[in-house]
């Protein structure tokens, strides 16, 4: 996975940076934003689709395990973590090597990759049981997932009308926030307080999902 990672961030390096297909902007350095960018969302992304199909997955597994259903939707959990960990290193060594990385700020960088793991998780946990109940969405969060990417900046400048898309996107402000903590000098593009109703709702759908889906899911294993 690390590979298929690395492979990702370096096929978009090459088309935006190398092949020069990138938007203007004051920034000054277009690829420390587009590396945490894809540092960012790929781990991210990673975590949405697996999550989604963790617990049908391991259907048979889950009913001969005494476990329990919250252990299994944790996995995915514990690989983002790693996945993000390995990931970082040649991101950042280049980051350092080119003189744009916040060296003091890498270890919040961390922590904000591991909140935002822990905010997609209250959602994966609504998520996970209703694809056991539809028998299998993960096409349709795949599909969500590029919707979800395309409306952050990872590849492009938040400007005029795009700006004001990006701030109904709940992963616009963790990404904003990492970017600022790990890249020196970074002027943050959007206020941070835009994620509360995000942060509200994606809590309401997890102790939906606690409360009335755990007894419906059981009976559907």
């Amino acid at each position: 996975m690390f590979l298929q990672n690395l492979v990702l961030i370096s096929l978009y390096a090459l088309v935006f940076l190398v092949l020069n297909l990138r938007n203007p902007s004051t920034q000054e350095d277009f690829t420390a934003y587009l590396l945490t960018g894809l540092l960012y969302w790929i781990p991210i992304q990673e975590l949405l689709v697996r999550g989604t199909g963790i617990l049908t997955d391991n259907r048979s597994l889950l009913k001969r395990s005494s476990l329990g259903i919250d252990l299994f939707l944790w996995i995915p959990f514990v690989q983002f973590l790693i996945h993000s960990f390995i990931t970082s290193i040649p991101v950042f060594l280049y980051l350092g090597y080119s003189g744009t990385l916040n060296l003091t700020g890498i270890f919040f960088g961390y922590t904000v990759l591991v909140l935002s793991g822990l905010y997609l998780m209250l959602l994966l946990h609504y998520l996970s049981r209703l694809n056991i109940l539809l028998k299998d969405i993960s096409p349709l969060i795949r599909l969500v997932s590029q919707l979800v990417f395309w409306g952050i900046p990872v590849l492009y400048y938040p400007t005029g009308y795009l700006k004001q898309w990006n701030e109904w996107n709940p992963f616009t402000i963790p990404l904003d926030v990492f970017r600022t903590t790990v890249i020196s000098g970074f002027q943050s593009q959007f206020e941070w307080l835009y994620i509360t109703p995000f942060l509200l709702f994606f809590f309401l759908v997890y102790l939906l999902a606690k409360r009335k889906f755990q007894s419906v899911i059981l009976d559907h294993l």
